[in-house]
């Protein structure tokens, strides 16, 4: 009976997710969190193997909370062979360390070797592991996201439920895994080696190095299409993309390089106030000070299309005369872009303007 029911839940699974498979979900974004574009982006989907990366993020946060280290050696668990798809291969009673492990899993996707890592760190228990990856997606605000695996492989290889999540949450962990330099260092790798030089592969993200690519995780199988989170920097310029449910590899890369080459050669940072900038003057009568100059406090840029129109407007109160409090609003700026307010502020005085006596106006 109990096989019956995974049965036809399996059967379930692969309709429902079956249909969302042609519905293709992206996001590009900066990697301080500003989204540029995003399609479906709550919408939610098969993971496959970007799984993996917070996989990784566990065993790193493992390895800082010195649970384990890097240089640990793990036994690879006798029923590792039961773990299917992308694999290195591994000898029987085959020992690796972790920073192989996690090599073989950022670069490679081995799903055996991702299997190895939350057997070591879940000290062989495998949902203690998931728990620990669902307890910090929550942590990351990563709310539409699930959970059963740590490599990401379906159903009908797991006997549990698909991991799942939308291209914004994965967003949110890429931004996240990104502030590791060593995680970068692997998955910016295209090929690499294990076991001292003994093992060597490819990395399965043929993107590195085009565009700006330095990273991070490619997934695929049958029920989620081909997914991929990439990081690509030019100039000045450091994006986060994400793509979920393509039809095929060569469909993905190429969504992937449109979006970079649109993004690249239509946005900038620019300049919307300049620290020291003059803003406006103000003429005070009766004062010993006639005119008060007011200048911008900070520099504001914003990462916005080359082709939108920025216009300062300085608006000014007039004939005002001394005394004037601290504090007094004087007049306002405003930064308009494409005609539209973006930011408007007061332009207040900053010291008491106090009234010229009888004798100073004799005297001066």
């Amino acid at each position: 009976m109990k096989k019956i029911i995974i049965v036809i839940y399996l059967i379930i699974s692969t309709l429902s997710f079956g249909q969302k498979e042609k519905l293709v979900a992206k996001l590009l974004g900066t990697t301080d969190g500003k989204i540029i574009s995003c399609i479906n982006g709550d919408k939610i989907y098969p993971l496959a193997s970007i799984t993996k990366m917070m996989t990784i993020l566990i065993t790193y946060d493992a390895i800082f909370n010195e649970e384990i280290s890097m240089n640990n050696i793990v036994n690879i668990p006798k029923d590792e062979k039961k773990i299917k798809g992308s694999r290195i291969w591994m000898a029987k009673e085959e020992k690796l360390s972790v920073r192989d492990l996690l090599k073989a899993t950022a670069i490679y996707s081995a799903n055996n070797a991702a299997y190895s890592l939350a057997y070591y760190i879940g000290n062989g228990d495998l949902n203690k592991f998931t728990k620990r990856m669902n307890e910090k997606a929550k942590l990351l605000g990563m709310m539409n996201t699930n959970y059963y695996t740590s490599t990401g492989l379906p159903p009908y290889m797991t006997g549990t439920k698909m991991d799942v999540s939308t291209v914004k949450d994965i967003y949110k962990l890429s931004i996240e895994l990104l502030k590791n330099d060593d995680y970068m260092k692997i998955a910016s790798m295209k090929d690499a080696k294990i076991k001292n030089g003994q093992q060597k592969f490819k990395n399965r993200n043929k993107l590195l190095g085009i565009d700006g690519i330095y990273g991070m995780k490619t997934g695929h199988h049958s029920l989620a299409g081909y997914n991929i989170s990439i990081v690509s920097k030019k100039k000045n310029l450091n994006v986060i993309e994400i793509i979920f449910g393509s039809p095929d590899e060569q469909t993905r890369d190429k969504i992937v390089l449109e979006d970079l080459n649109q993004f690249y050669n239509n946005y900038d940072y620019r300049n919307l106030l300049i620290c020291g900038e003059k803003l406006g003057e103000l003429k005070v009568k009766g004062s010993l000070v006639s005119k008060i100059n007011f200048y911008a406090e900070k520099d504001f840029i914003k990462l916005m299309p080359k082709n939108m129109k920025i216009e300062k407007k300085i608006i000014m109160k007039e004939n005002l005369e001394a005394p004037i409090e601290i504090g007094t609003k004087v007049g306002e700026y405003r930064i308009l872009i494409d005609d539209k307010i973006y930011l408007k502020n007061d332009l207040k005085i900053q010291h008491s303007i106090k009234k010229i006596s009888f004798f100073q106006k004799i005297f001066n």
